[in-house]
């Protein structure tokens, strides 16, 4: 049997810390009958270092504290888990990192995570940066289908300098039933992180911003994860971002 002072010595891990796993249930001591010290064995030891090396891994301690409940299976699923979040995490890291050393140059030119979103999708055409008509039609059409509205999309399909083949989107909840709009179709919209420019001038001139948010990412190499996008909050139509994904969330950069 080791004392707390001998026992820190062991394995590292500082007398308070020690104290600490206690306090949380992660590592029990035995305690001296006249003294009430501290006590821990020989091979309390490599759980003690196991427990730290979790910690230095960011592991929560209710995480922990399942960990050492659950059998060997269950202990693998629980690291799996934990690998997979933390590679998240440095995907994550790394995007922001290489946004903040990009040569931007544009203060309208930003980054930010979108949330998944279902969309429902309906065909468009009309020239560049004149399809408010057709939003206005099928926003009307959607609130006849008492379908509610959170966002509202653009997507380029082909076309030219006069005339664009185009699909106009509106995110709605879930739960939407979409059987309403025969002619429409739905898609699951993942979660990612985007390239964002932000759009307040003349819809006529909406080429040219799409033009510059491509030359940002051709600079800095970012290649897109999928279609660019007009973004419109909400069902308003005065202003727009137009957006680029660059890697889902939970996907490869």
């Amino acid at each position: 049997m080791m004392t707390i002072q001998v026992f820190s010595m062991k394995t590292g891990i500082s007398k308070s810390t020690l104290r600490f796993y206690e306090e949380k249930h992660l590592l029990i001591s035995m305690r001296q009958k006249d003294s009430n010290y501290r006590m821990y064995a020989e091979d309390q030891v490599p759980l003690a270092k196991m427990i730290a090396s979790l910690r230095t891994a960011k592991i929560p301690i209710p995480d922990i504290q399942l960990y050492l409940k659950a059998d060997k299976d269950r202990q693998k699923q629980m690291k799996q888990k934990w690998i997979q979040a933390i590679k998240e995490n440095q995907r994550q890291l790394e995007i922001s990192l290489r946004f903040l050393e990009s040569d931007y140059g544009e203060e309208n030119i930003y980054m930010f995570e979108k949330t998944a979103e279902n969309v429902i999708w309906f065909e468009a055409e009309a020239s560049p940066g004149m399809f408010s008509d057709e939003f206005k039609l099928r926003r009307k059409q959607m609130k006849q289908n008492h379908i509610p509205i959170k966002n509202m999309y653009l997507r380029y399909i082909s076309g030219n300098s006069k005339q664009v083949n185009a699909e106009i989107g509106f995110g709605v909840p879930a739960s939407i039933n979409t059987s309403s709009v025969p002619e429409a179709f739905s898609e699951k919209m993942r979660s990612s992180f985007c390239i964002g420019l932000a759009f307040k001038e003349d819809f006529a001139k909406i080429e040219a911003a799409y033009r510059k948010l491509i030359q940002y990412c051709v600079t800095n190499n970012w290649v897109p994860a999928g279609s660019i996008l007009e973004w419109y909050r909400g069902d308003q139509m005065n202003e727009a971002d137009i957006i680029i994904p660059v890697t889902h969330i939970g996907g490869k950069l």
